[in-house]
């Protein structure tokens, strides 16, 4: 495969709710590429975009040479915490950060993801949305009076980096969780027996593949993936104008492949919820024009189109559709949207599944929290999908914390198995945690552009069947 190819491949699977991959660059000391720095800003990323930016407005942009490097000493890949200490010894013995509830040193957790690249693009706002939640956790206090530390590390989607810097978080940074884990399911594979050997929760993050609701030690935010996509039907079903439903799928990934089965195989997701699906093509994210697939699924009346592939893939669809006078409506996974996309020509009246909160519009008790502490502290650009999964996976993590007495691997554990229906506010679909793993639900929630702008379905909650 030439390199262009694979590039543009990696943006299509990076983008899907079910398909996480990127080609990410090699920067310092497997870099931490991120850190929560004194004073409550957020650091920049390895590439240097998306800056953070401080409680006092100012942004943490590093010097050119610098980039990758955290606020703390220049090129140690050693963050410096909000309350002072370092990533190095944050942790203690055994995931123990300090001793009894309160007090003592800062709370050190990590994210292991694909931050650089182009699938970095539809997940940088995960970790972004972490830092966040910590930047307004610590500027109101800390958890029960100690401050949180985040450790980020860019995996490029290369499953041994992303092993070996799991490995670093765990053995070497002592954090004492794993939160808002956005990467590949190749790397997740590389890692989740190690994890579960040492007994290290992860919580949250992509939700794309069926091992979050198959580890003992993964701790979902999300409905289970298959549930995601019959929401995502049902959607199109109840709002959609009209019930015949087209689809171009990528053929660029294997999780592709796994969207059409769900929606046009053997799980007949499509006919089961009531819709027609009368039109299905493969696509490559290379296409610069669709014009003939366009013509094609308009030929079949197409009134829904469900495109798989990242938001660019998707806008340029519509775009491709919309010179030739053919505009279905769009029914997308959630992540293969972003916060412009109801702006974008064709894509107005888009409808779509997030597998947690809307990212706009919601009235969720919850969701004041995270639109405020995103206009503070998340770079100046509109939240998406990953932002709102990062963010939920946070908040996951808090309420374990502020439950679980002495803050260890263990006590986040067993606080998390406590877990039954767990709505968090309004965040999430009802979460239940056992020792088997995240129990599946068959929740999802509902986006749709409106005047060019996303809007939240029944006031951001849920609906289950």
């Amino acid at each position: 495969m030439t390199p262009t190819r694979t590039r543009a491949t990696l943006a299509a699977v990076a983008a899907l709710s079910l398909v996480l991959a990127a080609c990410g660059s090699r920067v310092d000391h497997d870099t931490v590429v991120r850190s929560v720095g004194s004073g409550g800003k957020v650091a920049t990323d390895a590439a240097g975009s998306d800056t953070g930016v401080g409680a006092d407005g100012s942004s943490d942009t590093p010097a050119p040479g610098d980039e990758g490097k955290t606020d703390g000493e220049p090129g140690s890949g050693t963050g410096t915490s909000v309350g002072g200490g370092s990533a190095s010894g944050g942790g203690g013995d055994g995931g123990k950060t300090g001793g009894g509830k309160s007090g003592g040193g800062p709370i050190v957790i990590g994210s292991v993801g694909t931050t650089s690249g182009p699938g970095g693009v539809a997940f940088a706002q995960g970790p972004r949305a972490l830092q966040a939640w910590a930047a307004s956790v610590n500027a109101a206090g800390g958890i029960d009076g100690r401050k949180v530390q985040v450790l980020v590390m860019d995996d490029g989607a290369d499953a041994s980096k992303g092993r070996s810097q799991m490995q670093e978080l765990i053995e070497q940074r002592k954090v004492v969780a794993i939160v808002a884990s956005f990467t590949t399911t190749q790397t997740m594979n590389a890692w989740k027996s190690y994890v579960e050997k040492k007994q290290v929760p992860v919580i949250g993050g992509d939700c794309s593949t069926t091992a979050w609701t198959a580890s003992p030690m993964l701790f979902s935010e999300c409905p289970g993936t298959n549930s995601a996509l019959d929401g995502l039907a049902q959607i199109g079903a109840k709002y959609g104008k009209g019930k015949k439903l087209g689809a171009l799928f990528c053929t660029d990934s294997d999780a592709c492949t796994h969207v059409h089965e769900r929606f046009f195989g053997s799980g007949n997701a499509a006919k089961r919820h009531g819709l027609d699906p009368v039109y299905n093509a493969k696509i490559s994210v290379t296409q610069p024009d669709f014009t003939a697939e366009c013509i094609q699924a308009r030929n079949a009346d197409v009134d829904l189109m469900l495109v798989t592939g990242d938001p660019n893939t998707v806008n340029r669809v519509a775009s491709s559709c919309s010179r030739q006078n053919f505009t279905p409506q769009f029914l997308q996974p959630g992540a293969t949207v972003d916060g412009t996309t109801a702006s974008k020509p064709g894509l107005k009246n888009v409808l779509a599944a997030t597998p947690v909160f809307p990212f706009k519009g919601s009235s969720a008790a919850g969701f004041g929290q995270f639109d405020s502490a995103w206009n503070k502290y998340g770079g100046g650009k509109a939240p998406g999908p990953s932002a709102a999964q990062g963010w939920a996976s946070a908040k996951v993590f808090e309420k374990a914390a502020r439950g679980a007495g002495d803050i260890t691997r263990a006590g986040l554990i067993k606080e998390l198995r406590t877990f039954r229906g767990q709505r968090l506010d309004g965040l999430t679909v009802p979460l239940t945690y056992t020792s088997k793993g995240s129990n599946d639900t068959k929740c999802a929630f509902g986006m749709r552009g409106s005047g060019g702008r996303w809007t939240a379905m029944s006031g951001g909650k849920a609906f289950c069947w």
